[in-house]
Order: C-alpha cells, then sequence, then structure tokens
C-alpha cells in the first residue's frame, strides 16, 4: 500500500462504513452477510486489512475466535469499539508481513482487499497472508468488480507501468487522493493462486466477486 494510500484511509476511517449504505451494493451485500458466518463457524480466523472491522464483526457471529490486523491506527481504532460475537483480537500489522510466531489460523478472510494489492507485490501478499494459515485452511476473499456502469462513475486517473490502476478519490472535507484500484477477474484470480490453494470456487454478484479456496 502507497504512503498517501495509508492517508487516505487513515483520514477516511471515520466516513468509511457509508459506502455499506449504496442501494445499489445491498443485494451483493445481503448474500456475503448470509455467508460469513457459516463459513467461518467454529474457526479460528485470521483477517488481513480489517480496517473499521465492518466485516470482522459478521465473521465473528458462528467463529470461534479473530486475529484481525491492519495498518492504519485509525481503523483500528474504530474496530475496537465495536462489540463481537466471538473472541477478537486486534494487531497492527502490514499485509505483505509474513508470520514470526508459530501460531497458525484454520480459515482467512480478505475482505475488499485485494483491489488495492499493487499488481508487483500479489506473489508477496499471498505468501505473507498464507503462512498465518494452517494446510487445509479455507479462505474467503471478495471484492469489486469492474464493469460499464462502474468506469463511468469511478474511472481510471491512470495505469502505471506495472499495470496497477489508479482512481481519484475525494474525502467529506474535500481532500483528495490517488490510490490503487486494481480489477480482478475469474481467469486472473484462479492464475494467481496457481497450485498454491484448491477447491477453488468463484462467483460474480452485480458488483463484487467472492473468492472461496482452500490453502495447500
Amino acid at each position: 500500500m502507497t504512503r498517501e494510500m495509508i492517508t487516505y484511509y487513515a483520514h477516511r476511517a471515520a466516513e468509511y462504513e457509508r459506502v455499506y449504505e449504496s442501494p445499489r451494493w445491498q443485494d451483493d451485500l445481503a448474500w456475503i452477510w448470509a455467508r460469513l458466518p457459516a463459513f467461518f463457524a467454529g474457526r479460528r480466523v485470521f483477517e488481513v486489512a480489517c480496517g473499521t472491522g465492518y466485516w470482522t464483526r459478521y465473521a465473528a457471529e458462528r467463529a470461534r475466535s479473530i486475529h484481525a490486523t491492519d495498518v492504519n491506527d485509525d481503523t483500528l481504532a474504530l474496530a475496537r469499539a465495536k462489540t463481537y460475537a466471538a473472541s477478537v483480537s486486534f494487531e497492527p500489522r502490514d499485509a505483505y508481513a509474513p508470520a514470526t510466531g508459530p501460531e497458525r489460523f484454520d480459515a482467512g478472510l480478505a475482505a475488499l482487499w485485494l483491489s488495492h494489492v499493487d499488481v508487483g507485490r500479489l506473489d508477496e501478499f499471498l505468501r505473507a497472508f498464507h503462512s498465518h494459515l494452517e494446510p487445509g485452511a479455507p479462505v474467503l476473499m471478495f471484492d469489486e468488480r469492474l464493469d460499464d456502469e462502474r468506469e463511468r462513475r469511478a474511472p481510471a486517473s491512470r495505469m502505471d507501468e506495472r499495470g496497477n490502476r489508479y482512481e481519484m478519490r475525494r474525502l467529506g472535507n474535500g481532500d483528495r487522493y490517488e490510490i490503487v484500484k486494481n480489477v480482478f477477474d475469474r481467469e486472473r484470480l484462479t492464475r494467481w493462486l496457481g497450485a498454491r490453494a484448491t477447491a477453488v470456487a468463484y462467483r460474480d454478484l452485480r458488483y463484487l466477486w467472492v473468492l472461496e479456496y482452500v490453502v495447500v
């Protein structure tokens, strides 16, 4: 994540969850809201880039425990202030930092994060993410799709030499930031996972994609 993106999400922390009020997202969100509790039932979950804990809360409905991480102290402060049904711990951690301790988790969650990963660091991220997980751990990821409607609403500001797509974002106070916002489809995600995953299942919703797999 670029320094500008870290600053953007730190300053956006208090207004971040407004995105979930979008009428166009409600059907997709309802599908994911219903999916998360069952997917993580009884599991010890490692969550990367948890932000304000919005999705942590849904995963915690039936999880055994969740260890949620994020690089931003501002978003973690909001996440810690929420009430959760399961035991939830928080840690400030870079998404590209591999595990350093012996503990491994038996499920993984990455919600609306992959689009912010530099395409040149995709493998680095996946290695770090999987280092926290046991072999056989199920993983759930989801993020935004790119279609003509979204491209009209939030067009790319530029593409860099590595193939990263950028968008301009404006906060409520008028400040503007340029962030990485990459897009993925079934073919690209499946190729990226390669032999590091099995039982790969991909689903296109209207505005979001959902990826489930098992760590090898």
